[in-house]
Parts: structure tokens; sequence; C-alpha cells
């Protein structure tokens, strides 16, 4: 009983539940949902790993002995470095990867939780929110290197679901809960904590505190709304806050000039040698368009289409939705369109950067769902379970993929990362070298329980723009770069070299290798999508 008050008080969001028999939706959508977490986990377990996990799992590794700043040269903000290295010290794990990918599926599973639990009570029916939880397991964009990696691209979207419901449920009710809208609030500011980009979940919430209830004085508005909300984000900017505080000018030289500057700089340079990459609105227009609107998306935007016109018939009866308000529906679009224009602003573009409005369109279908009247709803129910089968067929061949090796655990990724980890760490112990590995895969040595240089702990990230960083910057930053590479290596011979995954970035560390007759193993150390990983061991 307590947990079903706790549920109601929550989760309040818009409209009457109604209590409907087990039907076809709902039997189909349970058993999606089934079949979405079995195939979710397989899919993160076997994923393999990306560039951008070299850079964001190290950065965890060795937050407690370097400055991730100044040392490493992150260039995100803190949140997912804290949460890693809390989670490696609490577990003592030497598993760093496998860890991390555990952690992005309980992200998901939350995720889907938050998602089914606000879009089942803003459409009143248990059938409605399974079935967005099962769209959001489901779209294409999400199944991609955006929500199966160790990376900043899925973590905010639990958190920016959370602060939607939360906030809206604060307001849902004849007096507003400050402690919702203050955890509401805490949410934005973990969700822009883990992707700066998030930022654009500020104004609309903002706004909102200000105006809406209607009904509220503004001396009640501002103790029970403005201020929680405020107190919230700023409990939960602190990680951000901290390192802002201590190094202002060096903190946004990695977080915001990084990405304006050398990043933009380095693809303009080798777009012939790394692939020409999309620099143009007109072509970040087309991969959105491309991204959004398949599979599962191009369901969920025709549901919307749909509601809205379904809404807009309705609107004729002058007695419908009298006790639903509106501002809901326009926090959510508010949040959807802020979540589509800031996937424009990064460059080059990828796929990753357009998954923010996503969630919050599942939302605004929901929304508009609970305000349609009884009969429009009972004529869209066979809509609605087509919709779950299509979702089913189209996520299935993605989600089937990694359920081979679901029992073979030997096969997950960061299984094999860890075992290649361990091999270079034997290597090295039958051959009596001391000393840090050097390498742009720092994720392997890191694996073995070997050291890394804290300027190469960022793996090629920051390596292959140090000579394009503004002269001004470079205070802000313990300097590498492939001309400043033979130095570093000198002042400090490392034990071995680990080469291969990284194109013609290696060639500064092999020419080191063999200029200084360092032992090549004849074994590959580990093959994967990027090469082969050499290691070469001091003499």
């Amino acid at each position: 009983m307590a947990a079903k008050a706790l549920y109601r008080s929550v989760m309040p969001i818009e409209g009457p539940r109604e209590r409907t028999r087990f039907s076809a939706i709902q039997a189909t959508t349970y058993g999606g949902v089934t079949l979405a977490v079995i195939g979710l986990f397989a899919r993160i377990m076997t994923y393999p790993m990306r560039h951008d996990e070299q850079m964001l799992v190290p950065a965890g590794i060795v937050l407690p002995q370097v400055d991730i700043y100044r040392d490493v040269g992150f260039n995100h903000l803190p949140n997912l470095p804290l949460l890693l290295s809390l989670l490696f010290g609490i577990s003592g794990t030497d598993h760093y990867l496998l860890t991390g990918r555990l952690l992005i599926f309980a992200a998901w599973m939350l995720a889907a939780l938050a998602m089914g639990l606000v879009a089942s009570r803003a459409a009143g029916t248990r059938a409605a929110g399974l079935l967005a939880a099962l769209l959001l397991m489901t779209h294409p964009l999400l199944l991609g290197q955006a929500g199966m990696l160790v990376t900043n691209n899925f973590l905010p979207l639990l958190f920016a679901v959370s602060a939607t419901g939360l906030f809206i449920a604060g307001l849902d009710r004849r007096e507003p809960a400050p402690w919702l809208i203050a955890s509401a609030g805490l949410c934005v500011s973990i969700a822009i904590g883990f992707k700066a980009n998030y930022i654009f979940l500020v104004p609309p919430f903002a706004v909102a505190a200000f105006l809406v209830p209607s009904r509220l004085p503004i001396s009640l508005r501002v103790r029970t709304i403005v201020l929680p909300l405020l107190i919230g984000g700023v409990v939960g900017g602190l990680p951000s806050l901290y390192y802002l505080g201590r190094d202002p000018a060096g903190f946004l030289a990695h977080v915001i000039g990084y990405h304006r500057g050398p990043h933009i700089a380095y693809w303009i340079a080798n777009s012939e040698v790394d692939g020409t990459k999309i620099m143009t609105f007109p072509g970040k227009a087309g991969l959105a368009a491309k991204l959004w609107l398949s599979g599962g998306g191009f369901v969920v935007l025709t549901g919307v289409l749909w509601s809205i016109w379904a809404n807009w018939r309705g609107a004729r009866d002058a007695a419908r939705g009298a006790d639903r308000p509106l501002w809901p529906i326009l926090l959510v679009t508010a949040l959807a369109v802020g979540g589509a224009l800031i996937s424009f602003v990064p460059t080059p573009a990828f796929p990753q950067y357009y998954v923010p409005p996503v969630p919050f369109v599942l939302l605004l279908a929901a929304l508009l769902y609970g305000r349609l009247l009884r009969d429009q709803r009972k004529r869209a129910a066979p809509w609605f379970t087509g919709a779950a089968l299509l979702v089913i067929l189209a996520g299935a061949p993605r989600l089937m993929v990694g359920l081979p090796q679901l029992f073979s655990p030997q096969k997950w990724t960061g299984f094999q990362i860890h075992a290649a980890g361990e091999r270079v760490a034997r290597a090295l112990a039958e051959s009596g070298a001391r000393g840090p590995v050097a390498t742009l895969a720092p994720l392997y040595p890191l694996e073995g329980g070997l050291g890394v240089y804290p300027e190469l702990a960022a793996g090629p990230m920051i390596y292959r723009v140090g000579d394009l960083i503004p002269q001004a910057d470079r205070v802000h930053y313990r300097m590498i770069s492939p001309t400043l590479l033979p130095g570093l290596l000198a002042a400090r011979p490392p034990a071995a070299i680990l080469t291969g995954v990284e194109g013609r970035l290696d060639d500064p560390f092999t020419d080191y290798a063999r200029g200084h007759n360092y032992r090549l193993i004849s074994q590959p150390i580990v093959r994967d999508r990027y090469g082969e990983a050499r290691l070469y061991v001091k003499p």
C-alpha cells in the first residue's frame, strides 16, 4: 500500500487511468519489453569498443591520481569520470570496461522505467507506458554507439526524462510539491554535468517555473517552485562548479575551447585521410532526418501527428480537457524543439549528437494521447497495437545480434579487453621491464594493472589535436602531440609501446620503438575493428 501511495504521489502526470482488461496491445508490449531487455543486455555486453571509450573510461580510472583536465586533457564535464571512479573504487574491480558497460545497462533499465512511468500516467493507461518504454529500447539511434558504449551520450537521457516527470508531478496538484521540483532541478543539472549539450533543458524549465500554474501569486511561486528548482540545480551542478571555480579559464578551454577550435580544425585538416565529415547545416539536416525518422522514430512521429489532429478535432467539445492543463504539452514540446536544435550545434556531426529530442517526442505522444476522448482512444487502439508489432520487428535484428554470445561471457567485450590487458602485463613481467606503457589505446594496459602516461590517458583525442591548440590555451594542458611525443618518451622512457589501432597517429610510437631497439612481441595483443595492437617491449 505504501509503495502504491508513493507511486501515485510522485507520478500524477495527466489524465485519469483507464482500467482495461489484459489486451492484445498489453500482451504485445509486455513480450516486446521482455525481449528488448534481454537483447539490450546482450548487445551492450558484446558491442565492439570504440575510440570514445579509450578516453572516457581511462579518465575514470586515473581520476584519483591525476587532474583529469590539466593532466589528462579531458574535454567534457566531469560527471562520467567521477561516477566511474566511484564505481571502480567501491567495487574494487579491475574489469573497468565491463563495469562501465554494466553501468550503461543499468541506466537503460532506469531510463525505460522512468519513461514507462511518466508516459503511463500521462496517457492514462499502462499499455501506453509499456509502448513508450519499448519505443525507447528499440530506437535505432539509441541501439548504435550512442546507447551501447561507456560514454556520456545515453546517461543524460535518464536524468532528462526523470526531471520532466518530477517537474510535472510537482506542479500537477493543488499545491506545488517543492521536494519534487527540487529533485527535478537536481536531475537537470546532473544531466548537464554528463554532457554540456543538455543545457537546452534549462530555458523551458526556467520559463515554466515562473509561469505555471498561473493561479499562484508570485511570492508563493518563488518560494515553492523557483527556489527549489534553483537549489536542486545548484546541488546537482556542484561537480562542474567545483572544477569551474578552481580554474575557470582552464575549465572553459577544455570543455568549450577544445570543441570550438582544435577539434574542428583537426577534421578539416584531415578530411582526406580520416574521411569527409558532415560539417554543413544541409548535411546535418540530412543526417538528422535519417536518424530521427528511421524505424521506431517514424512510428512515434506518426503517432504525434495523428494525436495533434485528433486533439484539434476533439477541441470542438467544450467540456473536453477542462481538468487537463495544456502546459505539460507546451513544456515537453519546448524540450523536444530545444533538443532538436542543440543537435545541430556540434561540428562535425556524428549520430550520437542527435539523441536529445528522442525521449521528449515519446513523452509528447503520451501526453497528446492522454487528452484524447474515450472513443478516440478506442479507435486508436488498433494503431498502437500495430505500432508495437512494427517496433518489435524493426528493432529485433539489432537486439538479437548479440544473443549467440550471451551465454559465452569470454566473448563479451569487457572480458576480451581485460584479457588483452593481462597479455600486455604478462609480456612485461616476462621481460622484466618496468615503467609506463606508451600508447594511444590506454585502456589495454590499464585493464592489465599497468601505468600509462597522464598526457596519453585521453587516448588519441588530445594527442591528435595537440599541434592545433591555440598558444593561449596551451598553458592549461600537459601538452602532447605527434611532434612533442619523442621528447616525452626520451624524458621518461616507456617499459613498452603499444601501437597498431590508431593508423598513422601511431607512426611516431612505432618509429621510437624501432629506433630504440624495442623488441616486438610476435603475436598481436588484440585484433579489433581498428587493426592489430602490437606490443614493443623495452630491451
